[in-house]
């Protein structure tokens, strides 16, 4: 009677009907359900919960064995690529091989592993024990470096792994661990990694690595485990744990596991367990006692307070579903009017307004942190633009970038020592953390500053100082403290420019400290230079007249001991007349010019490149007179080598070629030709040239016409075709296939890169 009264008042599709007539199903419904689940079905409730643990346990079992499967076939699948094994072996010895070239192509091979997501693997590391280096998915490092630095472990340490070589088997899984990579003052943590060892016979001196991802790995299989879940090897011994995995002491031993059973009960936890049929491992999952039967008595407790209650609820139900009706049927009537689709649902008013809540909090969520990250690029855009010069339209973009403030601008320029120069990673990181830190110190004091990265190892602070008069001492006292203490890392040269005032042109400001930083001296030390110091040394690119010629007669003798004198006085003259860091590269550079001069008029600058020469650029970073000394001598040393032996040796027929070739460069030359010159046969020539030089007669003129139009390339007024011309290549486009094939590029990105 009462629901038809309430069908004729509210009708019987309004949300006031719907709610009274849905909270009292569901109470009528949870009472006998309750009711029937105390009374008949608790047993059964047991018994599902038990079977719930041992599905569970299965499916988790078989999906361990499956995984520890399928990550020994893929790997030892490698092995049935003859191409991929071929690289491997010229790896295995890489530096009598110098087979560095082929680590991209295993990499390559191997990223269908690592990348493959259902293997579970943060890793594929293949361990040369030959010249103790490995291979993963990041390049090549050392083995000492990969397992005490990026995939670092205590229960790992590197010895660990040189043990492996010397042990019996084909195929192991390890305990899982957690793994950090400790890099450049940081640790960063690699999770909780499994590692599995494959062997590939017959192979001694190698094997492979595959680092599981232990807690992908567990969420996949684990997701319907409800207790703690182990794996213990043939032993008993635990190969993975829970992260409280203090209570592993706590298994029963491993042979009261019979597999004519699926669980064992103590009287403290139920053990549900199984064995992998291929690794002979025990995957244990311990449930304790009190987690299934507190489902029953739980399930008793709610029953008896549910008679209690049930009267009291269906009178609440009634007040509440009318109190609730009247707002909600309000807010569901003003949304529809802006809803462009009629609602489908049960209860029409709740999916209306759940709907169009849903919608505005997203969308609000969605542009907030849209525009804050919108903004903090823009901001970062602005400044660089105005650092560059660059006209911005958009005057909310100016707004940005328009703090009118007076402002000190900061240049630190890093350079990275022998230790981390190898790695470029490191000093992509090292250059980011100090950007960060620096930007951190600035705007503790001075909020509204900005740090910038302009080069790969160039960082520019604008600090913004509410006045002209605002100190700025204490900061960079600070940071120079804080970089002196990483001094056997890397150097920093710090640049401060005077207070600009408010407005002024922050692209003056920049070619201003860029100026200072020129400045460097050449010490081990950090450097500050202030807007007030002493300005930059004696310029001594006059220092180039005086040793010309002194110059060309030491080499001319072929004397070491007369060089080495030379290399340390002129060194002492640079250091007298202070010159910065940039004075000693220009007078390198100009000695390895004036040594190529030489050895060109001399025929000996082919030899001389086939030498291990140090490359000028490596001067770059130089930090001490020391270190130019060694460059100098071991720049120096071949070509003084070069000279007494051909003083001691002089070849008549190589002299003439090589003459010949320097004075007619720019002419048709062939092995022809110059035969007919000597009146011999060309292949007596091709076969003697090569014994005397080393090289083939092609090779030496290609290499020869290369070299040179790499200097005349230096040269912007000359087009690619006129270089061309005037080393003898006729026709342009045999030239620029040459050249590439030689300098690994075309003329025109040489002289993009090198040119200035």
């Amino acid at each position: 009677m009462s629901f038809v009264l309430m069908k004729r008042r509210f009708g019987f599709s309004t949300l006031f009907t719907k709610l009274l007539s849905g909270f009292l199903a569901v109470i009528l419904l949870l009472t006998a359900f309750n009711l029937v689940s105390f009374f008949y079905l608790k047993g059964q409730i047991h018994r599902e919960i038990v079977k719930y643990n041992e599905l569970a346990m299965n499916h988790a079992a078989s999906g361990y064995e499956n995984q520890f499967r399928l990550t020994r076939e893929m790997v030892l699948g490698l092995s049935q690529n003859p191409e991929w094994m071929t690289y491997v072996n010229q790896l295995r010895q890489v530096k009598r091989n110098q087979a560095y070239g082929y680590v991209n192509d295993v990499i390559g091979e191997m990223k269908r592993l690592y990348g493959n997501p259902f293997l579970g693997m943060d890793n594929l590391i293949i361990y040369f024990q030959k010249d103790a280096y490995v291979v993963e998915k990041d390049g090549t490092s050392s083995a000492k470096a990969m397992f005490g630095t990026y995939y670092a472990s205590p229960s790992y340490p590197p010895a660990f792994w040189d043990e492996q070589f010397g042990k019996r088997y084909a195929f192991r899984v390890f305990p899982a661990a957690a793994f950090t990579e400790n890099t450049a003052g940081s640790v960063r943590s690699k999770g909780m990694l499994m590692p599995v060892v494959i062997k590939m016979m017959p192979y001694k001196d190698m094997y492979l690595v595959a680092m599981l991802d232990a807690e992908r790995l567990a969420r996949n299989l684990q997701s319907a485990m409800s207790g703690s879940f182990y794996i213990l090897d043939s032993d008993g011994r635990p190969l993975y744990a829970p992260e409280s995995g203090s209570d592993a002491g706590l298994l029963p031993a491993l042979h009261t596991f019979d597999e004519r059973h699926s669980f064992v009960q103590t009287k403290d936890a139920y053990y549900f367990y199984r064995k992998g049929t291929d690794t002979g491992f025990m995957y244990v999952s311990r449930v304790p006692v009190q987690s299934i039967s507190s489902q029953l008595l739980n399930l008793n407790l709610v029953l008896l307070s549910l008679l209690g209650i049930v009267g009291l609820l269906i009178v609440l139900t009634y007040a509440f579903s009318r109190r609730v009706h009247r707002p909600i049927r309000i807010m569901a009537d003003t949304l529809r009017a802006d809803e462009p689709e009629p609602v489908q649902g049960p209860v029409k008013e709740i999916e209306l307004i759940s709907r169009r809540v849903q919608h505005l909090r997203s969308t609000h969520q969605r542009i907030s942190s849209d525009l804050a990250r919108k903004n903090s690029l823009l901001r970062h855009y602005a400044y660089t633009n105005r650092l560059k010069n660059i006209h911005m339209n958009l005057s909310e973009l100016k707004e940005l970038a328009d703090v009118s403030m007076p402002y000190v601008m900061v240049a630190y320029q890093i350079i990275f020592k022998e230790a981390s120069a190898e790695y470029p990673l490191v000093q992509e990181k090292g250059a980011y953390y100090m950007r960060e830190y620096v930007d951190q110190i600035w705007r503790q004091v001075y909020p509204d500053s900005v740090t910038l990265q302009t080069e790969p190892c160039q960082i520019l602070s604008i600090v913004f100082l509410p006045d002209e008069n605002a100190e700025t001492s204490a900061q960079l006292r600070h940071l120079q403290q804080v970089f002196d203490r990483d001094r056997s890392s890397y150097l920093v040269t710090m640049a401060e420019s005077p207070v600009q005032p408010a407005g002024a042109s922050f692209t003056a400001a920049l070619a201003c400290v860029n100026g200072m930083l020129k400045q460097r001296k050449l010490r081990d030390e950090t450097q500050w230079i202030r807007p007030d110091g002493a300005g930059p040394g004696k310029d001594a690119r006059c220092f180039k007249a005086t040793w010309e010629q002194e110059f060309h007669n030491r080499v001319l003798s072929g004397s070491d001991d007369s060089m080495r004198e030379w290399i340390a006085k002129s060194l002492s003259v640079l250091e007298k007349k202070q010159a910065a860091a940039i004075e000693y590269r220009r007078f390198a550079k100009d000695v390895a010019g004036e040594l190529d001069k030489l050895l060109r008029s001399q025929n000996l600058h082919a030899e001389f490149e086939a030498a291990a020469v140090p490359m000028l650029e490596s001067t770059r970073h130089f930090y001490s007179p020391g270190q130019y000394e060694a460059w100098f001598g071991s720049l120096l040393g071949p070509a003084l080598e070069l000279i007494r032996r051909k003083t001691e040796n002089h070849d008549p027929i190589t002299s003439f070629v090589m003459t010949y070739i320097n004075e007619h460069l720019d002419e048709d030359i062939n092995l022809d030709m110059m035969a007919d010159k000597l009146n011999i046969t060309s292949g007596y020539l091709s076969t003697y040239f090569k014994e005397k030089t080393g090289l083939n007669f092609s090779d030496y003129l290609n290499d020869l016409r290369i070299r040179a139009a790499k200097d005349m390339l230096q040269n912007l007024d000359l087009r690619i075709q006129d270089v061309a011309a005037r080393v003898g290549y006729h026709n342009v486009n045999s030239f620029i296939r040459m050249f590439k094939r030689h300098a690994g590029m075309t003329p025109g990105e040489f002289r993009k890169k090198y040119a200035s």
